[in-house]
């Protein structure tokens, strides 16, 4: 279950930029006004109650409200008035896949496809949730069924990636999410993805998947922060820790790159007192950060303040009593 929700998570770009190709003439939500839409529209229910559209819109804009419930009870209303809309049961799927209930939102989608074979959002949401539960083929099936409905959507080729990569093929992963990239060269999720695989072997082409995802969205703290992350791991110290600084200026409460500073600070300059102020930082959004404190403890025990180390590796214990580091440190100190 945890996997299958690890999944769910990691594909909501899916979700958030999908392109539209359906030929259906139903608003899209972003013809949903917040201001006074919830009054009006309540009104012509009242005046109209019979109308499936209606009810259809309403729940729209619940549904952008996190309003689930309301949503659910919206759509359903609409469904019960007309079931031959597939972009009715769409909506119902995205409701009930944004909170959790995937059995139910399969359903709904699976109600859409029936309806109009061509709904390629509702295709590719039955993919991701068949590659959630790991029936990787029924899942490229349906990716594959979506390709014949539009051969250029970038969308569908993002999915593949991730459907070979949980099988266990890179190659053919990032071949897919390369193929999407191809067709829209600012699928800034797929950018993602080639710089993760690249980075893992730490390969300068990760470089420059990050920087295109960082020209998509120059703001990204997850384009910044992976890009960071590369350049750490290859020793380009310099450019990694600018990265956290640009990271910090977007959110202050980022520890993690208050985190990576302090590490780039004890490992490549051996700056301990500085490091330890970096680390105390990122404590401070986040008190349970187990390495923080190790990392504390390891400045103050190569200052030679080991009572101080002690001190650092115990609350690291104290989070995990397993965390060998923290012990290793401890049993050096107490010999």
């Amino acid at each position: 279950m945890n996997k299958f929700i690890c999944i769910i998570i990691i594909l909501v770009g899916f979700a958030c930029n999908s392109e539209t190709t359906s030929n259906s003439s139903i608003v899209s939500e972003s013809d949903v006004k917040p201001l006074t839409f919830l009054d009006s529209i309540s009104d012509v229910i009242i005046s109209n109650p019979n109308n499936s559209y209606n009810y259809y819109r309403r729940a729209l804009f619940f549904y952008r409200d996190g309003e689930y419930d309301q949503a659910l009870a919206d759509i359903e209303r609409a469904i019960n008035l007309d079931d031959s809309v597939a972009e009715y049961f769409y909506l119902e799927g995205n409701i009930y896949y944004d909170d959790n209930v995937f059995e139910n939102a399969f359903n709904s989608y699976q109600a859409a496809v029936d309806l109009d074979n061509e709904h390629i959002e509702a295709i590719l949401k039955l993919s991701s949730i068949e590659l959630a539960l790991e029936n990787y083929q029924l899942a490229l099936d349906m990716v594959n069924k979506a390709l014949k409905v539009d051969p250029n959507y970038a969308e569908a080729y993002y999915i593949k990636g991730f459907i070979y990569l949980n099988g266990g093929d890179t190659l053919k992963s990032i071949s897919s999410f390369r193929t999407a990239v191809e067709v829209n060269p600012d699928h800034y999720n797929s950018y993602i993805m080639l710089g993760k695989l690249y980075a893992s072997e730490n390969h300068e082409y990760a470089n420059d998947y990050y920087d295109n995802a960082i020209r998509i969205r120059p703001n990204s703290i997850e384009a910044l922060y992976n890009k960071g992350l590369y350049l750490q791991s290859v020793e380009q110290y310099e450019e990694a820790y600018l990265l956290y600084d640009k990271i910090i200026e977007l959110d202050s409460s980022s520890y993690f790159a208050y985190y990576n500073r302090g590490y780039i600070m004890l490992i490549s300059d051996s700056s301990y007192s500085g490091a330890i102020k970096e680390f105390e930082k990122s404590l401070k959004f986040y008190p349970y950060y187990i390495e923080a404190f190790y990392n504390i403890g390891l400045c103050y025990e190569n200052q030679g303040d080991y009572e101080k180390a002690k001190e650092y590796y115990k609350k690291s214990l104290e989070i995990n009593p397993q965390y060998d580091l923290a012990a290793y440190g401890l049993s050096r100190l107490l010999e």
